[in-house]
């Protein structure tokens, strides 16, 4: 498991996000509030921003190294401004190795992916058929070993065939695809994935198990003023905008900074309490 923040709004300093809030990204990293699989998120961590004045796509850093030993980006994370932010601090899942092409997040061109949760015994059997779903040239992309990267090849394989290139609509169909595949192999999802154009923004929680993992959101916030902020867990304990993120909705954040949840397709929540229950084996937040 891991923990993440997404930001649009009005251009702030990388660093309101990282090291300013109260509950900061360096205590995500050694100290989560609301994670039970493991005490650290110390197995790398990455950082996507976009300043679209320079180029339509965006700049990134990834490390296989915990945040706390970074010193570069302390340095320059009060110097930098974007109205679009992606942050996220690592659990490597029991087996992955620690490596910076396993580092969230993920680019294609002008898009940027990231997820927070599992997808169960992911290398018996749902790897495999996950890989024959995926067009060439964004499996020839991946570079890394995660259920994450591989989920955000098949998202890009899905976008690409859509005539309306939408990101909330492939979402949609993405999320419905791998409920399927989930279905017969008995597989537990747990996703909450980010993604961006550097325009519109889509942030999901999803799980088709009992379990879920922790993801906020604050539209109000006076430390965000202006913005949207979504997190894995709230990043100020004095700031009550906070609201938690409904089960198996996503949010859609448009370009003009309009916003909106929208349900996602799960035939496990039925009136509102998830039926299906997950496996021992499930490690999860």
């Amino acid at each position: 498991m891991c923990r993440m923040a997404v930001y649009r709004g009005p251009a702030i300093p990388l660093k309101q996000v990282i090291y300013s809030p109260s509950h900061n990204f360096i205590r995500l990293a050694q100290k989560p509030r609301e994670m039970v699989a493991a005490p650290l998120n110390g197995d790398g961590f990455g950082l996507g921003w976009y300043n679209q004045s320079l180029s339509s796509e965006p700049a990134l850093i990834t490390s296989e190294k915990p945040l706390w030993h970074d010193i570069n980006l302390p340095r320059i994370s009060d110097k930098i401004l974007s109205d679009t932010i992606f942050m996220h601090v690592r659990a490597a899942s029991p087996g992955l190795p620690v490596h910076q092409a396993n580092s969230h997040p993920f680019q294609w061109e002008n898009l940027l992916f990231m997820h927070n949760g599992v997808v169960s015994d992911f290398r018996k059997g749902f790897l495999r058929a996950l890989r024959e779903r995926i067009a060439d040239p964004f499996y020839e992309n991946i570079q890394g070993t995660t259920d994450s990267e591989h989920v955000f090849g098949y998202y890009l394989t899905l976008l690409s065939q859509s005539d309306s290139r939408d990101l909330a609509a492939t979402m949609i169909t993405l999320i419905d695809h791998l409920n399927s595949m989930a279905v017969t192999r008995n597989t537990d999802l747990v996703l909450n994935l980010a993604v961006t154009d550097g325009k519109t923004v889509v942030i999901t929680r999803y799980t088709n198990i009992e379990k879920s993992a922790s993801l906020y959101y604050a539209s109000q916030s006076k430390y965000f003023p202006g913005g949207i902020i979504a997190a894995s867990e709230k990043l100020y304990t004095d700031d009550d905008s906070w609201t938690e993120f409904p089960l198996n909705q996503q949010l859609v954040i448009a370009a003009d900074g309009s916003w909106s949840f929208q349900a996602l397709p799960n035939p496990f929540f039925v009136e509102g309490i998830l039926t299906r229950k997950a496996k021992p084996s499930t490690l999860l937040a």
